[in-house]
Order: structure tokens, then C-alpha cells, then sequence
């Protein structure tokens, strides 16, 4: 594959005879892998196989996924433990105001009050809603990713505005 890949998900084990890879989902409940033609799998050896889908299914809260060619339990077992690609071009779209977490990762980010806040480097899932960590001068701050916090990002600029409750920087750094 020579186009611009995304990180879908790891390769956790196997389900049954028939070679089904059990993938957790780099982002839990994306439907991106569902929609999936071929995957690029980069295995533990550093190996990389493409394969194309033959099918692809939620099972509990991960996804099966049959790729030609590995039909079968002793094709897929050394699979287990790689990372899953697909092509960007493949992903599906999403609503108006969505981005995907590759979008965001690595953004600067600036508080209307406290200035820079730093970088944009992970996304912690919870019950409620996710939270965002920004890492920068103030050690590593944590809010909730949502609309009441966010009030622009420019994908462009590569920055994404936040107005936080007063007092959230500090109690965070």
C-alpha cells in the first residue's frame, strides 16, 4: 500500500478456526475498520503484510476481521500482537462538526486565559466523555473534550482554541 495510512487498531488474539482476527480498535466504537477493502498489518518482527478483508464484524467491543489468504488459525497466529493500517481514502465520513483523532493529535493548543497550554498528545476514554491531555509548560493538562471547552480548531494553524473553567490549568499543572 502505497498511500498515507491510518493506525486502526491492534491485533489482540484470534477467534476460532476459521483464522478470525480479534482487533481492538485504536478509538473504541470507530466504525472505520468496518469499512476497510485491504489492511497493511506491521507484526511484532516488524514484518508487514497486506492483505485484503474478506469480512469484517463487531464481536463484543472489538472487531473480527477474515483476511484472504489467512483462512485459517495456523495462517493468523503469528499475527497476534501487530498493529492494523488502512488507507486514509477509506475511512468513512464523518459529520460536520467530527474529527478523527489523527486530526487532532499534535495540535497546539491555547487557552483564552492562561495562553499556550502546549501540545495535543492523548485521549483518555471515559464512561461520560473523553478527556483530552495537553502537555506543555504547565505539566500535563487534562479537560473534558467537549464543545463547552473547545471553541475553535484550525486544522490549517494546527491549533485548537479552549476557553477552561478558571482555575483548571493550575489544578491540572
Amino acid at each position: 500500500m502505497s498511500q498515507q495510512l491510518f493506525h486502526v487498531g491492534t491485533i489482540i488474539g484470534t477467534h476460532g478456526l476459521r483464522g478470525d482476527l480479534k482487533i481492538r480498535p485504536v478509538t473504541s466504537g470507530s466504525q472505520a475498520l468496518l469499512e476497510a477493502s485491504r489492511v497493511e498489518l506491521v507484526c511484532r518482527d516488524n514484518r508487514r503484510v497486506v492483505a485484503d478483508v474478506v469480512k469484517s464484524s463487531w464481536h463484543k467491543q472489538l472487531v473480527l476481521l477474515v483476511l484472504k489468504g489467512f483462512e485459517h488459525i495456523n495462517k493468523v497466529e503469528s499475527l497476534v500482537g501487530g498493529e492494523v493500517y488502512m488507507a486514509m481514502d477509506e475511512l468513512p465520513d464523518l459529520d460536520d462538526d467530527s474529527l478523527y483523532w489523527h486530526q487532532l493529535e499534535g495540535l497546539q493548543v491555547v487557552d483564552r486565559r492562561a495562553g499556550e497550554l502546549g501540545v495535543l498528545t492523548s485521549l483518555l476514554e471515559t464512561g461520560g466523555h473523553d478527556v483530552y491531555i495537553v502537555h506543555g509548560p504547565h505539566g500535563d493538562v487534562m479537560f473534558p473534550a467537549v464543545a463547552a471547552m473547545v471553541e475553535e480548531i484550525d486544522l490549517e494553524q494546527g491549533i485548537m482554541y479552549v476557553n477552561l473553567p478558571e482555575g483548571l490549568v493550575e489544578l491540572n499543572g
